[in-house]
């Protein structure tokens, strides 16, 4: 039998096979192989009905995979934000389209509780979407742009990503009209939100698999700083005029990114976004050494 890992939880593996449920162990040879099944993946398994018992006994090829949240063979991420409580952060937005580029994974930026945008939150959306980053702006609440989410998710396999209670659970609730999910409360004196995913769980919506994680906000980054800086999309345009073809965009000198920061077509929040990344990147690898 083939089917697709749905959920993991202390050694039990729930497979979604013919729409039906199966809940099997791995077998001892993974642990040989050092490899391990994680949500998302693609299996073979044999399955006992009298005995109610069953073991993975392939793993199929995964074209990607993300090590934190643990899912493989996602189509697309949703980057869930929220414009308040807590408000929108540019930085984890573009570390996460980091995190999921680098995986081959396409990002697509959702924007919660639209209804309390702000003029200057407009501006930066207006930057990623003329970057080339496909943004919807959304409000569980008042219905809100809900179909197109689900017309992007229709026949793929989704990961929603971001910070507790920026509206991850309030959408998957809209989305499969009841309510699912428990929703986060934002605390105020921590300044974030309070976790209510514990595990991995990918969720049958319509045709799509839909992978709720556990809210995150520190991430390592595994990227060399070239590659970091080719994979702002709205860099690439203006890097191509670059002294040198190994560009940081940081203090070069005849810098055509620098130049579109300080003409204002690239906004400066990005840039300083792109700065501090490359800083982190640079202090992981002290930190390997």
């Amino acid at each position: 039998m083939i089917g697709t890992i749905v959920k993991s939880v202390a050694g039990d593996y729930s497979i979604l096979s013919d729409n039906k449920l199966y809940v099997v162990k791995a077998r001892g040879l993974f642990r040989n192989l050092n490899m391990k099944p994680i949500c998302g993946d693609e299996v073979e398994f044999s399955y006992d009905k009298t005995n109610n018992h069953g073991n993975i006994i392939k793993i199929y090829d995964r074209k990607n995979s993300l090590i934190r949240p643990a899912v493989s063979n996602i189509d697309i991420a949703l980057i869930i934000m929220s414009t308040v409580s807590p408000r929108f952060d540019s930085y984890l937005v573009d570390k996460l389209i980091v995190q999921i580029e680098m995986a081959n994974i396409e990002p697509v930026i959702c924007v919660s509780k639209c209804e309390y945008m702000q003029d200057d939150l407009k501006v930066l959306i207006d930057n990623y979407i003329a970057a080339g980053y496909q943004v919807i702006c959304f409000s569980a609440h008042e219905n809100i742009n809900i179909d197109k989410i689900k017309e992007i998710m229709s026949h793929k396999k989704v990961v929603l990503c971001g910070q507790s209670a920026v509206g991850k659970s309030s959408l998957i609730n809209s989305l499969i009209d009841k309510n699912y999910r428990s929703i986060g409360e934002y605390s105020k004196k921590l300044g974030r939100g309070k976790h209510q995913t514990r595990e991995v769980e990918f969720i049958q919506i319509n045709d799509s698999l839909v992978a709720d994680t556990p809210g995150f906000s520190k991430l390592m980054l595994n990227i060399e700083e070239t590659s970091l800086a080719r994979i702002f999309k709205d860099f690439d345009k203006y890097a191509v005029g670059c002294k040198y073809n190994t560009c940081l965009h940081e203090n070069e000198p005849d810098c055509k990114v620098i130049e579109a920061v300080n003409d204002g077509l690239i906004h400066p929040t990005r840039y300083q976004n792109y700065l501090q990344l490359l800083k982190e990147v640079r202090s992981e690898k002290k930190w390997k050494k």
